[in-house]
């Protein structure tokens, strides 16, 4: 089960013991205990490139640098690090998505491993231009289902739409989609193709920029409640380079 589908069920699962628990009168109570819960998750994860002189760190199977070696991170690629075992160890606990754009839809999307906490640099630590040279914006409309194979399993719920897990929905059918991405860099125009933002839904234009030499990470979290994931496009003149999708909530 991924980290994702992990802390989900876990807190479905506390919200069910709590409210077998938990007599009537505390309904305020419980509904304290479920967010804070959801909250203490969330805060664990967060997105980040490396700094290395050799424009590449080793992830180890282990948090030592004599164990194997079990993938390479190379310079202004994106990824997920774990806060609760970078504050307590010299190594951190990361999650490297097994390809460049996410598109995979299984529960083992991510190699697993530790880089030295020095060679990590949070996305929120960089630059955030402040000038035109940049822009990013999505076209939104309102979710139709005409045409679309939504995939509902054997129950109610929305599984997948077009054989691709839906980032956004928590089950029931989105709200909203996109339907294309306006992009550039200096008036230069980025072609992002649909495959890349068609299992995109609930999706807002409220974005977060930062600039790592010539390269620009958007970030932006969507959706809310059990749908809620995190989006970071890396784009460079060259074009769409890397978009990482998820969260370790």
């Amino acid at each position: 089960m991924s980290e994702l589908g992990f802390n989900l069920q876990m807190l479905y699962v506390s919200g069910a013991i709590l409210s077998n628990k938990l007599s009537p009168i505390e309904p305020m109570k419980e509904l304290l205990i479920l967010i804070l819960v959801f909250l203490s998750l969330h805060v664990s994860g967060q997105v980040a490139i490396i700094r290395d002189k050799d424009g590449y760190t080793n992830v180890r199977s282990k948090p030592d640098n004599k164990s194997e070696i079990v993938h390479r991170v190379f310079e202004n690629e994106v990824f997920w690090i774990d806060f609760s075992v970078r504050d307590t160890s010299e190594w951190v606990l990361v999650f490297i998505p097994k390809n460049d754009f996410s598109l995979g839809c299984g529960d083992n999307e991510s190699i697993t491993g530790f880089i030295h906490k020095s060679r990590v640099f949070p996305l929120e630590r960089l630059e955030q231009p402040n000038n035109d040279n940049f822009t990013f914006k999505y076209n939104i409309q309102r979710f139709d289902p005409t045409g679309k194979i939504i995939d509902t399993g054997t129950g109610p719920w929305i599984g997948s739409i077009d054989g691709r897990h839906a980032w956004g929905t928590d089950g029931n059918m989105p709200m909203n989609q996109v339907s294309g991405i306006e992009a550039s860099i200096d008036g230069q125009a980025i072609s992002i193709n649909r495959v890349f933002y068609s299992d995109l839904f609930e999706c807002t234009n409220n974005f977060k920029v930062y600039k790592n030499g010539d390269t620009y990470f958007v970030w932006q979290g969507n959706s809310d409640g059990a749908g809620y994931y995190e989006l970071v496009w890396v784009l460079t003149k060259e074009g769409l380079k890397q978009r990482l999708v998820g969260s370790l909530i």
